[in-house]
C-alpha cells in the first residue's frame, strides 16, 4: 500500500476498493493491476470501484426508480462535498446497510485519489451528472447524442486512469485525446457485442440515424436477433459501426508512448484488447450471429498470450528501471 495512503489513514478504505473489484471478476480486477506498478494499483482500484458503484446505484433494476434517483443524488452530493474538502463526513449518520458502508469507503478512497493525482473536481461532477441523466436513455437519435453520452461518462473515467500513467499522459493534450479515443472505441465495441442484450432490455445504443442510412428500423434489428440471421442491410450497418471503431483505435494507438515506461503496458493492452474484442464480435463477414467457436478459442488464446507478454514487459520495465529514474510517488495535498 502506498505511503501516501498510510499517512492519510485510508488503508481500510482502499482495501474496501480492492475487495470490491475482486468481486467484479478477474478480468476487470486483474488486467489493470498487473500492468501498473504496485504503488499505483490501489488508486486504480479506487477509480474503478467508485465508478462501478455509482453506476450500480443509478441503474439497479431491483430498486424502484424513484428510490434509485434519491439514493444516487444523496451519494453524489456527499462525494462532491468530500472532493471540495468541506466536510470529512458528509453523511452525518451511521450507514443503514453494509452496501452503504462500503460505498462510503469507496467515496473516501476516490476523493483521496483525486487530491493525490490532481484530478479536477469538475470532471467528477460531469460524470455524476451525465451518468444520472443518461441512465434511462433507451435510444440515441444521432451519433452526436451518443458522443455526448460517452464524453460525459466514459471520457472522465478514462482520464482518471490516464492520470496514473504519469505526468506526460495526464497533462499532455495529445495523450488525453488518445485516451478519449480509446474509451470511444471500447464503448462502441460494447454497443455491438451487447446488441442482443440491449434490445431485449428495450434499449438500442446504435444511433438511429445510422440505421436509417441503411434503410433499417429498430424492428429490423429485433427481427434479426430473434431469427439469428444477418440480412445484407444489417451486415452493412455492422460494417459501418466497426469501421468507426477502427478509426478510434487508430487514433488511440500511440497513447502508450506518453505513459511512464513502467506504466506503458496498460494503455497498450487496453487498445489491443478492444480491437481483438471487435474482431471476435463482428468476425470477417460482419455477421453478429455466425457461429465462431473455433475463432473464439483462437481469439482467447491470442488474447491470453498477448496479455502474458504485456505483463512480462511491464515487469521487466518495472524491475529494470533504476529507482532514481522512476517517477516519484505523489504526495497527498
Amino acid at each position: 500500500m502506498s505511503s501516501a495512503i498510510d499517512r492519510a489513514g485510508l488503508r481500510d478504505d482502499y482495501i474496501a476498493c480492492k475487495d470490491f473489484m475482486r468481486r467484479c471478476g478477474p478480468v476487470v480486477y486483474l488486467m489493470p493491476r498487473m500492468l501498473l506498478p504496485p504503488d499505483r494499483r490501489p488508486y486504480c482500484d479506487a477509480v474503478q470501484a467508485f465508478t462501478i458503484h455509482a453506476d450500480r446505484l443509478i441503474d439497479d433494476p431491483h430498486v424502484p426508480a424513484a428510490d434509485r434517483v434519491t439514493r444516487y443524488q444523496d451519494y453524489s452530493r456527499a462525494v462532491l462535498t468530500l472532493l471540495e474538502g468541506a466536510d470529512p463526513d458528509p453523511w452525518g449518520s451511521a450507514p443503514a446497510s453494509r452496501e452503504e458502508a462500503v460505498g462510503r469507503q469507496l467515496a473516501r478512497a476516490f476523493a483521496h485519489f483525486t487530491r493525490v493525482w490532481e484530478v479536477p473536481c469538475d470532471s467528477v461532477r460531469t460524470l455524476l451528472e451525465n451518468m444520472a441523466g443518461d441512465a434511462h436513455a433507451s435510444e440515441y437519435p444521432a451519433f452526436t447524442d451518443l458522443e455526448r453520452y460517452v464524453r460525459g461518462t466514459g471520457v472522465p473515467y478514462i482520464l482518471w486512469l490516464n492520470a496514473l500513467l504519469g505526468p506526460a499522459a495526464h497533462n499532455g493534450e495529445e495523450a488525453r485525446e488518445q485516451a478519449a479515443a480509446a474509451i470511444f472505441a471500447l464503448q462502441l465495441t460494447d454497443n455491438l457485442s451487447d446488441l442482443e442484450e440491449d434490445l431485449t432490455a428495450g434499449r438500442l445504443c446504435l444511433p438511429l440515424e445510422d440505421l436509417k442510412t441503411f434503410g433499417l428500423k429498430c424492428g429490423d434489428l429485433e427481427r434479426a436477433v430473434r431469427e439469428r440471421r444477418t440480412t445484407e442491410p444489417v451486415r452493412e450497418l455492422v460494417r459501418f459501426e466497426a469501421e468507426r471503431v477502427r478509426r478510434y483505435v487508430e487514433e488511440a494507438e500511440g497513447w502508450w508512448r506518453a505513459a511512464d515506461p513502467v506504466a506503458r503496458e496498460l494503455p497498450r493492452q487496453y487498445v489491443r484488447m478492444t480491437l481483438h474484442t471487435l474482431r471476435k464480435t463482428v468476425g470477417s463477414r460482419y455477421d453478429l450471429f455466425a457461429p465462431r467457436r473455433t475463432a473464439r478459442l483462437a481469439w482467447a488464446s491470442r488474447m491470453g498470450a498477448g496479455f502474458a507478454l504485456g505483463c512480462t514487459r511491464a515487469s521487466v520495465r518495472r524491475f529494470g528501471t533504476p529507482r532514481g529514474r522512476r517517477r516519484p510517488r505523489p504526495a497527498p495535498r
